[in-house]
C-alpha cells in the first residue's frame, strides 16, 4: 500500500469511498505514529488525552470499551483506572492496533484488542460502563452509525467520551489553523512517512468535518444526554453523551 488511493477530497465529501483511504494512512504511518503526534501538538495531545480519562471518571470494575484505539494511548489510560475490570481497545487497522500491546503498564492485565469496523461492533446491547474516543471521528466513512453503535452497546446511565480536533466559529481562525496544519504536516509527513498526503490527511479531513457541534446533534437525536466542552482557542472538543437509565 505504498499509492495513495485517488481523490482525497471526494472521499472526504464521501463523494468517493473513505476507508481506502483511512486505510491507506495509518497503515503507512502506524510504526511512527506517536512520534508524529507528539512533535505535531508539541506534546499537548497526551495532555489533552489526560483529561479525558480524568473527565470520563473511569472507576475500578467498570467495563470499557476504546473505539478506534489505534496504538492504545487512551487504552492504557483507562486499563490503568478500571481495574478489576475489562478494557476493549477496538480498531479497524491491524498495524495501528499491533503497536499497542508493547506499551502495556507493568502490572496490567485486563485489556482485550479486537480488530472491528466502528459502525458495526461485536458486542451485545447494554455491555459497557464507558466508551471512549479520541481523533477518530472524521475518519468514519459513516459517522452516525457509529453513534448509534456507540449508543447500543452502553448499559443504562453509561457514558461516551469523543474528544477530536474542534472546528472553531471564527471562520478566519479555523483557516489559519487548518492553513498551519496542511504545511507543517507536509513536512513532517514527508521526513518521518515519506509522503505528504499522511498529515495533510488530517487538515484535509478537519475542512470536510462538519464539526462537535454537529456532532453534539447526532448524538442528541441517537438519544443521548449530551454536554460539549471546548477548549480555549476551540482547537479541540469534549463531546459527551450519557444513555438514559
Amino acid at each position: 500500500m505504498n499509492k495513495p488511493p485517488s481523490g482525497l477530497n471526494d472521499a472526504l465529501r464521501h463523494d468517493a469511498e473513505k476507508q481506502a483511504w483511512v486505510d491507506w494512512l495509518f497503515t503507512r504511518v502506524a510504526s511512527r505514529y506517536d512520534l508524529g503526534n507528539n512533535l505535531m501538538s508539541l506534546g499537548w495531545h497526551s495532555r489533552w488525552k489526560d483529561r479525558l480519562v480524568d473527565l470520563a471518571d473511569i472507576r475500578p470494575g467498570h467495563q470499557v470499551l476504546d473505539v478506534a484505539c489505534g496504538t492504545g494511548d487512551v487504552t492504557w489510560r483507562v486499563a490503568q483506572r478500571a481495574h478489576q475490570g475489562r478494557v476493549i481497545g477496538a480498531d479497524i487497522n491491524p498495524e495501528m492496533m499491533a503497536e499497542a500491546p508493547p506499551k502495556r503498564p507493568e502490572g496490567v492485565d485486563n485489556v482485550d484488542f479486537v480488530l472491528c469496523d466502528a459502525g458495526h461492533l461485536p458486542f451485545p446491547d447494554n455491555h459497557f460502563d464507558r466508551i471512549t474516543c479520541v481523533y477518530a471521528g472524521r475518519g468514519f466513512p459513516d459517522y452516525p452509525a457509529v453513534v448509534a453503535e456507540w449508543y447500543r452497546v452502553l448499559k443504562p446511565g453509561g457514558q461516551v467520551w469523543n474528544l477530536d480536533f474542534a472546528r472553531p466559529p471564527n471562520r478566519a481562525w479555523d483557516m489559519m489553523y487548518r492553513g498551519w496544519m496542511v504545511a507543517s504536516g507536509a513536512v513532517l509527513g514527508t521526513v518521518l512517512h515519506g509522503h505528504p498526503l499522511t498529515y495533510v490527511y488530517i487538515p484535509q479531513s478537519m475542512k470536510h468535518y462538519a464539526g462537535q457541534r454537529w456532532l453534539q446533534g447526532q448524538m442528541d437525536e441517537a438519544g443521548f444526554q449530551t454536554e460539549l466542552f471546548e477548549t480555549a482557542g476551540c482547537l479541540m472538543a469534549f463531546n459527551h453523551g450519557k444513555k438514559p437509565e
